[in-house]
């Protein structure tokens, strides 16, 4: 035969109280160093970001001269996408200097 089972306690009327939980930067330790691995980060990501428009200037630049049209389409879309990534990595930096702010 099946045990019966106990039924579950009645709520106490308490939740969970979700005004005491925020974002502190404090309670990391060595916050320091997150700073610094998402400066970084964030460098890395511009540095690559020029480094991919630059190439994609020479790429649309050089191709036609060589009869290359396709390496001149390509070095247009390389510099488009590496323009989209520098609009993402700086406006990335804003967010969080925003969010760090204003919390």
């Amino acid at each position: 035969m099946t045990a019966l089972l106990a039924p579950t306690p009645e709520p106490s009327g308490e939740g969970f109280d979700f005004s005491r939980i925020s974002p502190d930067p404090s309670a990391v330790p060595r916050s320091d160093l997150f700073y610094k691995l998402a400066n970084a980060a964030l460098f890395l990501g511009v540095i690559s970001a020029v480094a991919g428009l630059a190439a994609g200037a020479i790429a649309f630049g050089i191709g036609p001269i060589f009869g290359a049209h396709i390496i001149s389409d390509r070095g247009k879309s390389m510099m488009w996408k590496a323009g989209l990534v520098a609009i993402v990595v700086g406006s990335a930096t804003s967010i969080i200097a925003f969010l760090l702010t204003e919390i």
